[in-house]
């Protein structure tokens, strides 16, 4: 994830009334509770400001319930932004809004069938990008992004089917350090670029960190690897994420940084 100067805008987009509809198969059983979902949204959103970020904030869409993912919407890189073509054709109508409000600052750079790559799969680790092959990311959505950060290296990686994304279990919290879960990503592409701290397998959720200099926001409630940060050095700032988790969400998939 971001490090220190690299966080500077944020795109963030709002809690529907339908997000009980939002998509869930892997860390969440669904969405119980969309007023506790805004007030988690809320303090995420307060604390990105905290830390000086320039928060854009995009109207909902009821007819989106996953809307406020919008991470997976776009990548970032060297002053422009590859539009993906999210993997649920479900997400592809959530494009819009941020593609408008990336496009007032950044050079659009649209992704085409039969492409499929969500944001949450792709990871700059310092000079080279790692990009997971999952059920929403193909073959051909990781060509894309080669051709469009060349000639920057990108590592492809397996993610297992009962996982999301590769940052719902490995985000990185300094240069040169990734953070990832004892018992999957073990085939040696993530050491090849960086050094892996491994937590207990059941707080991988716990993995989904977003980093500002050496302080960390960190989802609530996985002490483990708390205390592995905590031993680092780290500075933890918490944030209750109950109901994003519930639609498989985690903290940096909340929001499009540049």
């Amino acid at each position: 994830m971001g490090h220190s100067g690299t966080i500077a805008r944020a795109i963030v987009r709002g809690v529907p009334d339908s997000y009980q509809q939002a998509t869930a198969n892997y860390f969440g059983s669904g969405p119980t509770d969309v007023s506790e979902a805004r007030r988690q949204h809320s303090a995420y959103v307060a604390t990105l400001r905290d830390f000086g970020v320039a928060v854009t904030e995009l109207d909902t869409d009821e007819e989106c319930p996953d809307c406020i993912f919008v991470e997976d919407l776009a990548v970032i890189y060297n002053g422009r932004a590859l539009l993906t073509r999210p993997g649920l054709a479900s997400r592809r109508g959530e494009m819009q809004p941020v593609a408008e409000a990336l496009g007032a600052a950044l050079e659009l750079v649209p992704m085409e069938a039969p492409a499929t790559l969500d944001g949450g799969d792709v990871l700059r680790v310092g000079n080279c990008f790692v990009v997971g092959l999952s059920t929403r990311t193909n073959p051909a959505g990781t060509q894309a992004l080669r051709d469009f950060v060349a000639p920057m290296p990108v590592h492809e990686i397996v993610i297992p089917d009962d996982q999301l994304h590769l940052k719902s279990i490995c985000t990185s919290p300094d240069e040169g350090v990734l953070l990832g879960p004892e018992h999957t990503l073990l085939d040696g592409t993530l050491e090849s670029v960086a050094e892996v701290i491994r937590v207990p397998a059941t707080e991988t959720y716990g993995c989904n960190v977003i980093a500002f200099g050496n302080e960390l926001l960190v989802a609530a409630g996985y002490p483990a690897t708390h205390a592995i940060l905590e031993q680092r050095g780290f500075q933890l700032h918490p944030l209750e994420m109950s109901q994003i988790r519930a639609a498989d969400g985690s903290l940096t998939c909340l929001s499009v940084f540049y």
